[in-house]
């Protein structure tokens, strides 16, 4: 199944198939969002990750609050957002 992500960097942080046990180094933080700086070569294990649900549980633990779907849009939202302006390079 498709998952959704929270860009709370957890999978990046923790369990990086280049790096693991240590943070993965394409990782870009911004503010409380983790993205990949090399999202478009990045490794099979990451590319094929997939979990039963449809938002990261991880993710919406860490970041308590996200108890609705308006909050989990509004995170998804807010991080595409800051992808599309890190692609700028603003």
């Amino acid at each position: 199944m498709n998952m959704y992500c929270l860009h709370c960097g957890d999978c990046c942080l923790r369990m990086s198939p280049i790096s693991a046990p240590e943070p993965c180094p394409h990782l870009i933080q911004d503010e409380a969002f983790y993205f990949c700086g090399i999202y478009e070569r990045r490794p099979d294990q990451c590319y094929k990750h997939a979990f039963p649900s449809r938002f990261c549980p991880v993710g919406m633990s860490k970041f308590l609050g996200l108890d609705t779907l308006d909050k989990i849009r509004q995170r998804i939202d807010e991080g595409w957002s800051k992808i599309k302006r890190i692609e700028v390079g603003e």
